[in-house]
């Protein structure tokens, strides 16, 4: 780009000036065009399509270009101008479509209204754009009315604080739109490339095996490489504006100076450099243990101007065969798995502030934590075979694949002061379903069940009309959408109608190359083996998921990491994350000698069987088969990703996967890379991972209306399973859990505080969802509420679940009971005129799939 990117051409006089061109009146368009053309490719192409900084040689290329905005005739203008100057260009109306266009172009210059109109939200997209891996090497110019700039002094600052990098009035004009962009080229877009060019530099350097330093001109440290903290122990925050002569010396090690002042061995090579001269000898290096490493150094003073002032001094260390003893590895990615426990700070980028000043925390330690703790702790002041030693040890441990390393474990006096109800929860959701009953109990064994199997039900008939149901599913990306309101006018079948719009939304069709009819014949499938007698685990919940799922993908740090098939992957895994869920958990199914529970030997033994079921369902018939045309290697990823996806919602491995989730995230923030954070395919498998159970669990984080229905759902079938296992004879898993006595508060605070606090702070420090932190700390308080209620008033108080209340005894009464009434929204009050009913029957843990196939149990 030689000529275009070597001067700055002004808007008024650009068409006289060298770098432009000038036409005579009444010269046709065409011939215009193609004087510019031969003037711009002579100069571009022919020996000037490179440009040197230094002894290096970048090749020229040249930008391409997103237009977006509400004003079409501007776009048109700026295009226009664009193509003139050979760019090419694309520019849309609507934001969503200019994002999908940035994530697939990684376009460097993008120019956009600054004005919100319909589908363009300009501020989003910018976000969207900065948040990206590649956002910080893209210039982003923003279009502003003149009247806007003339009638406010913080126009222009406003929307720099925003993220765009310049901002320039509006003109209809393809002429003035042809000035603006060489001005551009040649100006912020040619120190772009030099930016990228001291990125290349930075990295060479960070890679290289010698050990690099580089200080100011008053010795102190400004920048070091990787290679520095693995041999000398010193992380790089710790380096930062200390003066080097504090740890080093070319004298011996006693003249060290531990002030920073340079001793009379070290002045006569600081009088050399200030000469401008480069210095080479032994340097001694001193390590964060203690002890010094002699390494051959070379020293050079570098100046950026004339007068031969020295601006900066380059330290390079060799690392020669001398030192080819193992490192010194104690660098800052240590420091990542220092809390991988459930007190789990939320992380945070620069200006990013948390929804609520609340902080939720228990001393839960996984194991892996306490070792790296003990081991940190002494290798300080070590000698350095020792250091070695530990840093081996970690090394081990970090790479080991043993979920238990990452397993908290409960602190005494967080037993102590447990609840019973929170103790049952615990207990039931982290338990290993292998270990034997309590109390001496016997299992059954499975020739002792009865196995009851339900008639297959016909699908129901949708009576409602589709406007209804396209009015709600026109809500379906809000996080507020109604779940239940679906449920009702679809007559118990959300996931249907909710999946056919989501994954249209996400165009998974495309991604499996399948028909629309063969989705809608797949989801009509699946849900029909969801049981709709479960008051949770039912379609209902699989919906919710799907759309929690949904609204995350589209969060732009998701979007920015995740392609087509992890989006796929995730949508088709909530589907079928509980489908044929016995509305009993894995505990009950191993205690009562189930069949499934056999199959799986007591591991995860739900999550087995949904995977295992919806792979069965979905390959029966071809006219289900979405995977029917994926190839083999395609088919291959994506059914060890669902596999993966599906396994993740064991309750059992939650401190695992958030844990892991922490660490990584964590060790990405630290090292300045969370921007790349997920590229990689076990990256990818982190995300997806913590995703899928944010998703599950995402109940406390709706508003109060949908929260409280799910915690009375679940807490009803927690009932249910808890007066079965004493109707039979089982161990029971949840005695708390007995709707005689059970508080629904306590449930849910000792559920909030003991899961929901700290995973979904670490996820909101990810993706950015203020709306569901701040809906978890108010029904937080309106659980505490109620729970204070309760102890005041010594009696229990009763919750609505669609059209029924649960209605629970006084504290101290063992008796419950059940009436019906109405549909209540807020709290029930106490009614004498509803018709008293019995239990309803627990459903059986059973029931056969509604395919013509062999059953599966």
């Amino acid at each position: 780009m030689g000529n275009v990117l070597g001067c700055r051409v002004s808007c008024e006089d650009s068409y006289s000036r060298e770098g432009s061109f000038s036409t005579q009146p009444g010269m046709k368009i065409s011939e215009k065009n193609d004087l510019w053309n031969q003037s711009f490719s002579s100069k571009m192409f022919k020996g000037e399509n490179y440009f040197d900084i230094g002894t290096l040689r970048l090749p020229v290329q040249l930008p391409n270009l997103l237009i977006a905005g509400t004003g079409s005739q501007q776009l048109s203008a700026i295009s226009e101008a664009a193509s003139r100057l050979e760019l090419s260009s694309s520019w849309f109306n609507v934001s969503e479509e200019a994002m999908a266009s940035y994530r697939q172009e990684r376009q460097s210059l993008i120019i956009l209204e600054l004005k919100a109109e319909n589908k363009f939200n300009p501020q989003s997209l910018i976000k969207y754009i900065r948040d990206s891996s590649s956002g910080d090497e893209c210039i982003i110019v923003g279009v502003l009315c003149r009247q806007n700039l003339e009638n406010s002094e913080t126009a222009v600052s406003t929307w720099l604080d925003r993220g765009v990098d310049q901002v320039i009035c509006e003109n209809l004009s393809p002429k003035y739109w042809l000035n603006q962009l060489i001005q551009l080229l040649r100006g912020p877009l040619r120190h772009t490339t030099l930016h990228l060019a001291t990125k290349l530099l930075a990295t060479a350097l960070n890679l290289t095996r010698d050990i690099v330093q580089i200080t100011d001109s008053e010795n102190k440290i400004v920048w070091v490489n990787e290679r520095a903290e693995k041999e000398l122990g010193w992380f790089k925050e710790e380096l930062r504006g200390r003066n080097i002569s504090a740890i080093q010396t070319t004298g011996g090690t006693d003249s060290l100076a531990g002030d920073g002042s340079m001793k009379s061995g070290d002045q006569w090579l600081l009088n050399r450099l200030q000469e401008g001269k480069i210095w080479e000898g032994p340097i001694n290096s001193q390590r964060k243990t203690g002890d010094y490493l002699a390494l051959a150094s070379k020293v050079i003073p570098i100046s950026f101007s004339t007068s031969r002032k020295m601006d900066h001094i380059l330290y390079i260390k060799h690392c020669g065969a001398s030192l080819n003893s193992p490192t010194l590895n104690r660098i800052n990615r240590h420091t990542s798995l220092r809390r991988p426990s459930l007190e789990i700070a939320p992380f945070s980028t620069e200006g990013r502030r948390r929804s609520s000043g609340k902080t939720h925390n228990v001393s839960m330690e996984a194991p892996i934590t306490k070792v790296l703790n003990i081991i940190l702790a002494a290798q300080e002041n070590q000698p350095v075979y020792i250091a070695q030693a530990l840093d081996k040890v970690v090394e081990i441990l970090k790479s080991s694949a043993s979920s238990e390393l990452f397993n908290p474990e409960l602190q005494d006096k967080d037993k102590k002061r447990q609840d019973l109800v929170t103790k049952d929860l615990l207990g039931a959701l982290l338990a290993n379903p292998g270990t034997e009953p309590k109390n001496n109990q016997k299992r059954r064994s499975s020739a002792d069940k009865i196995v009851s199997f339900n008639p297959r039900p016909s699908l129901p008939t949708i009576e409602v009309t589709p406007v209804q149901i396209g009015e709600l599913l026109s809500t379906s990306t809000h996080w507020s959408f109604d779940i239940f309101k679906l449920e009702e006018v679809t007559e118990k079948r959300p996931l249907l109608w909710l999946g056919m719009s989501l994954l249209s939304r996400f165009e998974v069709g495309a991604t499996l190359g399948v028909e629309e009819a063969v989705l809608q014949n797949w989801l009509t499938l699946i849900e029909s083996n969801y049981h709709a007698s479960n008051s949770y685990h039912n379609s209902t919940h699989a919906a919710d998921v799907l759309q929690s799922s949904a609204y995350f993908l589209e969060k732009s740090r998701i979007q920015a990491v995740l392609d087509p098939l992890d989006e796929m992957i995730l949508l088709i895994g909530a589907i079928v994350h509980d489908v044929d869920h016995p509305g009993r958990n894995s505990a009950f199914l191993c205690n009562s000698g189930s069949e499934l529970a056999v199959l799986y030997n007591d591991t995860t033994v739900l999550e087995n069987h949904h995977c295992a079921l919806g792979y069965k369902l979905t390959i029966s018939h071809p006219s289900v088969n979405i995977f029917k045309n994926l190839d083999s290697e395609t088919y291959k990823i994506v059914r060890k990703g669902l596999i993966d996806t599906v396994l993740a919602t064991d309750m059992s491995k939650h401190f695992v996967h958030v844990n892991k989730f922490t660490t990584a995230v964590g060790a990405a923030l630290e090292e300045d890379t969370l921007s790349d954070f997920g590229l990689e395919v076990e990256e990818k498998g982190v995300i997806r991972r913590m995703l899928i159970k944010c998703a599950d669990v995402s109940n406390p984080a709706r508003p109060l209306a949908l929260c409280r229905e799910w915690a009375v759902r679940i807490a009803e079938e927690y009932f249910a399973q808890t007066k079965e296992e004493k109707d039979l004879g089982l161990p029971v898993v949840m005695p708390q859990f007995d709707r005689t006595t059970c508080s629904i508060p306590q449930s849910q605070i000792g559920f909030y505080d003991y899961f929901i606090h700290s995973m979904f702070d670490a996820w909101h420090g990810y993706i950015d969802c203020p709306e569901l932190i701040m809906n978890i700390e108010s029904n937080y308080d309106y659980w505490k509420e109620r729970l204070t209620e309760e102890q005041d008033s010594g009696k229990r108080i009763p919750f609505a679940m669609g059209d029924k209340v649960i209605r629970l005894n006084p504290v101290q009464e063992n008796r419950g009971e059940e009436v019906v009434v109405s549909r209540i929204d807020g709290l029930a009050e106490d009614t004498e005129d509803g018709e008293r009913v019995k239990s309803v029957p627990a459903p059986a843990t059973h029931h056969e799939h509604h395919i013509s196939i062999d059953r599966v149990s």
